[in-house]
């Protein structure tokens, strides 16, 4: 999932941070105010990283992401923040993920549009559990089950793999790997999310940008758009129907 043009999705992520912002106002003050230190897991260009600082003006954020051409945008984006944030590598499918705060845990995770792009969650959960204090916050919203269906659908016409990029995952197994991470006082719930077009070529510069980039990054540029525009059009209006799953829970 590292093959992102950060430029191009910073332009057309505008509903991502929309969410972000949302899933931003569900972190308890009571855990983020002061000098509390949250990780950004999967922070992407930077845009809801920058709502965290904004909001909490004493907390300092570890923003994480697996790709570099994200991580040079964020680093650009927070740079006026200074110490208060450190933009780092982050797969969260890699043990590594113990390591990036030297150790100490944080206060909060936050995560938006990334858990996705992961395959297997229950490790995931683990990893996130071991890098929070006991009490500590893992607020995130990822796509869930049933999201971006129809143009994961005519991906499959095409002949296009994106299962090896993709789990979008349900509400009951969700609860179930965060209760066996040693999670308390878990939530989990969908949420239809659609995202309509003003017209085609919005649709087609979206899905460049976004849903479709990992699986067509290997791909020669007058390929991708030709893929893109297959989809637009398939899709008979211009509207993506995402599902988002969003996850509320604390350490034990």
């Amino acid at each position: 999932m590292s093959a992102w043009d950060a430029r191009l999705y910073d332009v057309v992520a505008v509903p991502q941070q929309i969410w972000g912002e949302e899933v931003v106002r569900r972190l308890p003050p009571e855990v983020c105010a002061g000098p509390a230190v949250v990780l950004d897991a999967g922070c992407g260009s930077g845009r809801v990283t920058e709502s965290v600082l904004g909001r909490f003006p004493d907390a300092t954020v570890i923003a994480g992401d697996v790709s570099p051409s994200m991580r040079e945008r964020a680093q650009e984006r927070l740079a006026r923040y200074g110490d208060r944030v450190r933009v780092v590598p982050l797969d969260l499918e890699d043990d590594g993920l113990l390591a990036v705060n030297d150790g100490r845990p944080f206060d909060a995770v936050l995560s938006t549009g990334a858990f996705h792009w992961v395959h297997d969650h229950a490790a995931m959960y683990r990893r996130l559990a071991a890098v929070l204090r006991p009490g500590g916050a893992l607020v995130a919203q990822c796509g869930g089950d049933g999201s971006v269906a129809g143009v994961r659908a005519i991906v499959d016409e095409l002949g296009i793999d994106w299962r090896r990029f993709n789990r979008y995952a349900g509400t009951e197994e969700t609860l179930g790997w965060l209760r066996d991470a040693g999670f308390r006082d878990v939530w989990a719930w969908l949420a239809p999310e659609p995202v309509d077009f003003d017209e085609r070529e919005a649709v087609v510069a979206y899905l460049l940008g976004g849903v479709l980039a990992p699986y067509v990054a290997e791909r020669p540029a007058g390929e991708q758009r030709e893929i893109a525009e297959t989809v637009a059009d398939r899709l008979g209006e211009p509207r993506v129907m995402f599902v988002r799953l969003n996850i509320l829970a604390r350490r034990g």
